[in-house]
């Protein structure tokens, strides 16, 4: 059984690890695979909830830091219950941190993600990574695609610095390297 020490000592190791994580995906657009992450984000969030309970007694200040991981799933059923804007925006807010992300293509080694998650994106954005060493993924550019595609039907093939993606027709698509100044365009 875990004492209470350990349970800390992981959970701010995973917090470290998830945070140091986003950090170099921004900056260098390596990082560790989705499926890995969102292992560590669903521990994350199972240790900050017993945290909160071993906290309330007698109650400690870091109950309060601990009470934002049984606060997302109190407000995520409130919301499905009463369909209210209110709690779905906030549910959207406290939730878009632990979704998992799930690929729009994946063949086991090439993987497409849509940047089109969330209020107001435009549409047909898209992030291309290549699984490395089976428990990173490099980013190797990003993609617009005006009409969108049905990805479902698709292939898609890496070649130097493109993306040929077969679909309905064949789209060519230029990636830009992914650095700070490219990730708007």
């Amino acid at each position: 059984m875990l004492k209470l020490p350990q349970i800390i000592r992981i959970h701010f190791i995973l917090l470290v690890i998830l945070i140091f994580n986003y950090v170099l995906v921004q900056v260098t657009g390596f990082g560790l695979n989705i499926y890995l992450i969102d292992l560590l984000k669903s521990i994350l969030y199972l240790t900050g909830i017993v945290l909160f309970f071993m906290n309330l007694r007698p109650f400690k200040i870091m109950a309060t830091y601990y009470s934002l991981y049984v606060l997302t799933p109190t407000v995520w059923v409130i919301f499905y219950f009463t369909q209210s804007v209110l709690f779905g925006v906030l549910s959207y807010v406290l939730l878009t941190p632990v979704m998992p992300i799930l690929p729009d293509y994946n063949d086991g080694n090439i993987k497409v993600y849509s940047d089109s998650k969330g209020f107001l994106v435009p549409c047909c954005r898209y992030h291309v990574s290549q699984d490395k060493l089976y428990v990173f993924e490099q980013i190797k550019g990003r993609v617009h695609i005006p009409d969108g595609v049905d990805f479902e039907k698709a292939r898609i093939i890496l070649k130097n610095d493109s993306a040929l993606i077969y679909a309905d027709t064949v789209y060519r698509t230029v990636m830009l390297p992914y650095t700070e100044e490219t990730q708007d365009n």
